[in-house]
């Protein structure tokens, strides 16, 4: 029971993170600044239960970001796909003003 209800709450911050990181409590991150610092921000993986980190931050799953995404910060980040079973995704982006961000990520498994 201990463990449904871990797995429940790791399922639903992953859900909420990108309204989680809503705040500037993490600067330089996925963040919501002023709304002219903002540019929106997806990515499109073939791992559906991957996650994405940007700025070494967890932001949520690549399911939730797929569907909604969520916001980034204008200037320099960097970006990371993970998933346990796939090698990860890494690229750096430095979006302006207006230029949306989509980020297309194909994980590769691990050689077993």
């Amino acid at each position: 029971m201990r463990r449904m209800l871990l797995v429940i709450e790791l399922r639903l911050v992953l859900a909420l993170a990108p309204a989680l990181f809503a705040g500037a409590a993490f600067p330089g991150c996925a963040t919501l600044g002023a709304p002219k610092d903002v540019v929106p921000f997806q990515v499109d993986v073939n791992v559906p239960d991957a996650t994405i980190w940007v700025d070494d931050h967890l932001v949520g799953s690549a399911s939730v970001l797929a569907k909604g995404g969520t916001f980034l910060r204008a200037g320099f980040h960097r970006i990371e796909v993970r998933h346990p079973d796939y090698y990860s995704y890494f690229t750096e982006v430095t979006p302006k003003h207006g230029e949306p961000v989509l980020i297309h990520a194909q994980l590769h498994a691990l050689l077993q």
